[in-house]
């Protein structure tokens, strides 16, 4: 759901789907009366130690109550999302159709996007005009680009946000199309993946589609079966719209040449990032205890910084680089717990993918291969703290720590049922040996 859809309580936070989603996965969590506690959290003392850092910056923030709500972003939501499922994942099943529904929720703003190419309309336009995120003046969510048009970005903050979520979704629906689908639902995700492509083309965005190209490359070398061919058939039909279309294919050369031209408002975009993050350095040098705590979560787009870039000082909100962000707003020790908590359960999902077998092994290989897409994303956009991927990312990594021990059940109780089994048969026998022989006079 996009972040338009929500309920502004003056002074205090926002009630958005998501979070009133979350209250509810919640409350359905521990009105469950439960046995034990469950399985130990991989991550949790990665948790509690980014947990505590990040308080000990907001004490210390330029903006108490911002960090505040970030902290409640960023921190709580994210991580209580990850107890709870990672609590209670215990089927493969039960995470197919997780990735199915998210599948589904990406397919229908694959749809939303159309409207705005075909139709000039944009979904966002059903929520109240003061809570559009925009970017003319408040005038209309559609956003268009001085030298690359409309920009499609669904239900999404900004058009990269959106690539950065499809980039991800077509590796996962590659997936399913190859382990999981069967009839109507092959049908559905191969009708989805062309509408995702399509999407992420209209986004203009250079990152997703350098993101999507090597995430695909990496499916193709790390997981087998029926996957590498429709990574081929993908391959030849975008060969075939290239020499139908050639338009397409002049967008995409444009957009490059533009990029490598710093005279170009695309081609400065770069050096801004390199600026932002020179700046970011430099601020954070100014005394000691910034180096090590920061300025605060949230603290950069709601306060600026001032940027060199070309030559010229000036304010800027956007911070183009989420690592640069952590950085900013938890100092280095807060990027380094990050950076950890991050890369931890990518390493782990890696691992699992040489260690555990087809069908959580697989998963893991493909998992291994989201995660480290969404985590360069992270180099050019503020994808973390900004917007529904952020959601997306913990969701998987949810997932991905699972899935040993959901291995574990299932061959626990494949075991059991096999034992089960045995013991019928042996007492059937057991059975007829004991019966008398009729005798016939």
């Amino acid at each position: 759901m996009p972040l338009e859809s929500k309920l502004v309580i003056p002074g205090l936070f926002d009630v958005n789907t998501m979070r009133v989603s979350l209250m509810t996965m919640t409350w359905m969590f521990f009105s469950k009366p439960r046995r034990n506690h469950g399985p130990k959290l991989p991550l949790a003392p990665l948790m509690a130690a980014h947990v505590m850092w990040a308080l000990l910056s907001t004490a210390y923030s330029l903006s108490f109550v911002v960090s505040i709500k970030q902290l409640l972003s960023q921190v709580v939501e994210f991580y209580l999302m990850y107890y709870i499922l990672a609590k209670t994942l215990t089927k493969m099943e039960t995470v197919h159709r997780m990735l199915y529904a998210m599948l589904l929720a990406m397919g229908l703003c694959c749809v939303f996007s159309t409207l705005e190419v075909f139709a000039s309309w944009s979904v966002l336009r059903i929520f109240p005009a003061s809570n559009w995120i925009t970017y003319n003046g408040g005038l209309d969510p559609l956003y268009t680009e001085l030298g690359r048009g409309l920009r499609v970005r669904g239900t999404f903050p900004h058009p990269i946000l959106f690539g950065d979520a499809l980039a991800i979704s077509i590796v996962l629906c590659l997936y399913l199309l190859g382990f999981w689908a069967r009839g109507r639902q092959r049908v559905v995700l191969w009708s989805i993946l062309m509408l995702m492509f399509w999407s992420i083309y209209k986004t203009q965005s250079r990152g997703p589609w350098l993101a999507t190209v090597v995430c695909c490359m990496l499916m193709f070398f790390m997981v087998k079966k029926a996957v590498r061919r429709y990574l081929l058939t993908a391959a030849a039909m975008a060969l075939i719209v290239l020499v139908v279309r050639p338009g397409v294919w002049q967008s995409i050369d444009a957009l490059y040449q533009a990029t490598t031209d710093p005279t170009q408002p695309v081609g400065t975009s770069y050096l801004y990032r390199h600026a932002l993050m020179e700046s970011i350095e430099q601020s954070v040098a100014k005394e000691p205890a910034r180096v090590l705590l920061g300025y605060g979560l949230g603290t950069f787009r709601v306060l600026g910084l001032e940027v060199d870039f070309l030559g010229q000082k000036k304010i800027w909100y956007t911070c183009d680089n989420n690592w640069a962000a952590f950085l900013y707003e938890t100092g280095y020790v807060g990027l380094i717990l990050i950076m950890l908590l991050l890369f931890w359960p990518m390493f782990l999902a890696l691992r699992n993918y040489w260690i555990l077998g087809p069908p959580e092994g697989t998963l893991s290989g493909v998992l291994f291969i989201t995660m480290a897409g969404f985590y360069f994303l992270l180099i050019s956009v503020a994808a973390y703290s900004w917007g529904q991927q952020g959601y997306m990312n913990w969701i998987l990594i949810s997932i991905s720590v699972s899935l040993p021990r959901i291995r574990a059940l299932r061959l626990w109780a494949a075991k059991k049922r096999r034992l089960e089994s045995e013991a019928r048969q042996s007492f059937e026998i057991g059975s007829e040996r004991e019966m008398p022989v009729p005798v016939i006079v």
